[in-house]
């Protein structure tokens, strides 16, 4: 019997680029080994130098046809038994000759693919992630999908998020070692230790940060949290890219005393188009964040009775009661809270505001 190889197939494979990485890596060490699939490269190798070094031919569509109808009724042919004179182990040679044929008549004689357009046409198809999610390398975390809600849990290193609440509506919620964050439709990036949150930086919309035995923290766009820092910082943004690694955030310095360290923006001018939800809530957000705490629960408000059905009113309703309680609004809060609980049965953060409501 003919001695053969059962990886001989591997070495046209190799050669139309259908192995990759470690797969043609292997097969190159195999080729080196074994005879009988370097004596089949060398020979598809001789065999393509000859097609290059025929002359052009000019495209013909009619040719084309009648050669590729040509080639076909040839595979037909070879895929009937053959009598019993002729080998059948002849037959599975007889279709690929003809099949690699047909490729190189139709390579030489049609225009060359444009490998650039349909390369770039599959990423365009590509859908985009509702939630994005980039990690340092010696990052330690985990994520979990459960009905509207996702949450990651990060124990060690940083982890930078973007989030798109118009192509999901999850929401979304990073458990840390000493407490936990909440987005509200944002990029952020966020470290930890196995102990504590060290830094958090928001490149786009708002956060809000929970740590034990701390109010809530809000962070809004280019807004930075660390505990060793005594002044408020502002961040430069810098462009989310999630195929690019997470770029570690600076050691924390020498410990000091614990402080909430949150930058000032100036309040954006309120827009002059009636109903435009987006900038009515970011001019909220921004009175909160400047701690005009009586202000932004008023501008909640407002918000909540124009835009009853917007997809961030639930977290409306939430920041007009935590406004309402840094204003010393006690009784307000109360209404408010039990407002929320009445109005999202579901709430994202029920569990929260339910000792508010008391």
């Amino acid at each position: 019997m003919k001695p053969s190889c059962p990886r001989l197939f591997e070495v046209e494979a190799a050669r139309d680029g259908r192995l990759t990485g470690l797969d043609l890596a292997r097969f190159q060490t195999h080729v080196s080994h074994c005879a009988l699939c370097a004596q089949e490269a060398e020979a598809l190798d001789a065999f393509a130098k000859s097609l290059r070094s025929l002359p052009a031919v000019a495209n013909d569509d009619l040719r084309v046809r009648r050669e590729r109808t040509r080639l076909l009724a040839a595979f037909d042919t070879a895929l009937v038994p053959a009598p019993s004179s002729i080998k059948r182990w002849l037959i599975p040679l007889v279709a690929a000759a003809v099949l690699t044929a047909l490729t190189l008549t139709l390579w030489h004689s049609g225009p060359a693919p444009k490998r650039t357009a349909t390369v770039a046409t599959a990423a365009a198809a590509r859908p985009r992630e509702a939630i994005a999610v980039r990690a340092s390398p010696e990052s330690q975390w985990s994520r979990q999908v459960e009905n509207h809600r996702e949450t990651i849990t990060l124990t060690a290193g940083t982890i930078t998020v973007s989030i798109d609440h118009t192509l999901s509506p999850r929401r979304l919620r990073v458990l840390l070692p000493d407490g936990e964050l909440e987005d509200l439709g944002t990029t952020f990036s966020v470290t930890a230790t196995p102990t504590a949150t060290t830094h958090v930086a928001v490149q786009d919309g708002t956060v809000i940060l929970r740590l034990r035995g701390r109010a809530p923290i809000i962070l809004g766009a280019n807004q930075a949290y660390s505990p060793n820092i005594a002044e408020p910082t502002t961040e430069t943004a810098r462009p989310f890219h999630p195929s690019a690694p997470a770029a570690p955030a600076p050691a924390p310095a020498a410990p000091a005393p614990p402080a909430r360290a949150v930058s000032s923006v100036p309040a954006p001018a309120p827009s002059s188009a009636t109903g435009d939800a987006a900038s009515e809530f970011r001019t909220a957000l921004s009175a909160l964040n400047t701690g005009n705490n009586a202000l932004a629960a008023n501008l909640f408000g407002s918000f909540l009775a124009s835009h009853p059905t917007a997809p961030n009113a639930e977290d409306a309703a939430y920041l007009r009661i935590l406004a309402l309680q840094r204003a010393g609004s006690m009784q307000a809060m109360r209404s408010a809270a039990r407002n929320y609980l009445d109005r999202y049965p579901s709430a994202f953060r029920r569990a929260e505001v339910e000792p508010l409501a008391r």
